[in-house]
C-alpha cells in the first residue's frame, strides 16, 4: 500500500532539522557577540589515546592563558554533525581543527573528517594546528596527498602549522599559510622533583604505526632488564575512552607514572614528550611515521633525552644521560608558541558571520 503521508513526513523532517540548524547557529551567535575572541576547537579526542589528549590540554591552556574563549567540539560530536549534514552551521566561524598526527593515510577517518570541515566551511577562518602529515609511498598515497593538497588550496583562510620539517616541506610550496611549530605538548612544564624514581618505565607501540618487530621488543626488555630490577610496561592508549570532563584527570595520572621512572625507553612521540615535559631520562626508539625523528629536532638540546637510531644502541644511549635531577627548558620553544597564538587572535577578527 502506497504511504500517501511520506512526501509530508519528509517535509516534516527537512523542516525540523533546518530549524535546529538555526538555533544553533543562533547560539554560536549569541556567545560570539559576548565576546569576539571565541573559536571553536573541533575534533577534539573523547578516545583513549593520551598523547592525543594532551594536545587538547595544551591547545586549552594556551587559549585560557590568552583569554580567548573557546567552544569544543569532540571527534565524536564532530562525526555526528557529519552524518546530520550540521557542519556548515559553523560556517563564518574561526575554527581551530585539533593537532596531532593525522593528516594522510595512516588515520584516514580523521583525514577525511577534516577535509569535511575545511570544504564545509569556506567562509570560515580555519587554523589546522600543528600536525605531522604521513601518505604511503604509492599511487593511492600520491592520490591522497593530491586530493589533499587540492581542497587545502581552495580554502583562501586555512592556515596549516606542520611540527617537523619532513611533513613542513610536503605543503611549504603549495599551500599558503604554511608554518612550522612545535608539537603542542611541548608547551607545558610537568616537572616534578620531588617524586621518589624508581626503575624502567616501557612504553612501546602497538598500533598501525609499530616498527619495531616482536624480537626488537623482546631485546629492549632484555637490554633494560639487564639494567633495572623493576621494569614496568605502560601505553600511551587506555583501553576506555575518555571525555573531556576527564581529561585532565586521566592525563595527571600517566604525567605521575612518568614523573616517577628513572628511564623511559620509548618508540611514542608522546612517549618521548611526557618524558620530557616532566623531566624524565628517556631513550627514543624510532618508528614508521616521521614525526618521531622530526619533534626529537626540537628538543635535541636537551641532555636527558637521546635517541637511538636502533634498539642496540639503547644502553650506549642511556650512559650519556648525565646523573642527577633533569628540568624542562622549553624557553627555546615559547616564541613559536607565542607567534601561534598571535595568529590565532588574528583569525578570531576575520570571517565572522
Amino acid at each position: 500500500m502506497r504511504d500517501i503521508l511520506y512526501p509530508f513526513r519528509r517535509l516534516h523532517g527537512f523542516i525540523h532539522d533546518k530549524q535546529e540548524r538555526y538555533k544553533k547557529r543562533n547560539v554560536y551567535k549569541k556567545l560570539f557577540r559576548k565576546n569576539p575572541k571565541t573559536v571553536f576547537l573541533v575534533l577534539t579526542p573523547e578516545h583513549g589515546n593520551l598523547g592525543d589528549h594532551a594536545i587538547a590540554l595544551a591547545e586549552k591552556e594556551l587559549l585560557l592563558k590568552n583569554h580567548i574563549d573557546y567552544i569544543e567540539i569532540t571527534d565524536r560530536q564532530v562525526n555526528e554533525m557529519r552524518r546530520k549534514n550540521e557542519l556548515n552551521i559553523l560556517d563564518g566561524f574561526p575554527i581551530l581543527i585539533n593537532g596531532g598526527g593525522n593528516i594522510g593515510t595512516l588515520w584516514p577517518n580523521v583525514e577525511m573528517a577534516m577535509r569535511d570541515i575545511i570544504e564545509q566551511n569556506p567562509k570560515s577562518s580555519i587554523a589546522l594546528l600543528p600536525n605531522t602529515a604521513y601518505f604511503e609511498k604509492t599511487d593511492q598515497g600520491t592520490e591522497e596527498f593530491n586530493k589533499t593538497i587540492n581542497i587545502y588550496k581552495c580554502h583562501k583562510q586555512l592556515h596549516l602549522y606542520l611540527r617537523e620539517k619532513i611533513s613542513y616541506s610536503l605543503f611549504k610550496n603549495v599551500c599558503q599559510n604554511v608554518k612550522l611549530i612545535p608539537d603542542m605538548v611541548l608547551s607545558l612544564n610537568r616537572c616534578n622533583n620531588n617524586v621518589q624514581r624508581h626503575g624502567c618505565l616501557l612504553c612501546l607501540r602497538g598500533d598501525r604505526e609499530k616498527t619495531l618487530t616482536e624480537k626488537d621488543s623482546q631485546f629492549i626488555k632484555e637490554e633494560v632488564s639487564s639494567l633495572f630490577n623493576d621494569v614496568y610496561i605502560t601505553d600511551m592508549v587506555v583501553s576506555h575512552n575518555i571525555v573531556k570532563d576527564e581529561r585532565e584527570e586521566e592525563l595527571e595520572k600517566k604525567f605521575d607514572q612518568f614523573r616517577s621512572a628513572e628511564l623511559v625507553v620509548t618508540d611514542r612521540l608522546h612517549g618521548m614528550i611526557f618524558a620530557t615535559i616532566t623531566g624524565t631520562p628517556c631513550v627514543v626508539v624510532d618508528s614508521k611515521s616521521p614525526k618521531l625523528r622530526g619533534c626529537y629536532e626540537w628538543i635535541k638540546n636537551l641532555d636527558y633525552i637521546r635517541f637511538a637510531d636502533n634498539p642496540m644502541l639503547i644502553i650506549e644511549e642511556y650512559k650519556k644521560i648525565p646523573c642527577g635531577e633533569h628540568k624542562c627548558d622549553n624557553s627555546h620553544l615559547l616564541p613559536y608558541y607565542e607567534e601561534l597564538k598571535n595568529d590565532i587572535i588574528q583569525l578570531t577578527s576575520k570571517g565572522k558571520t
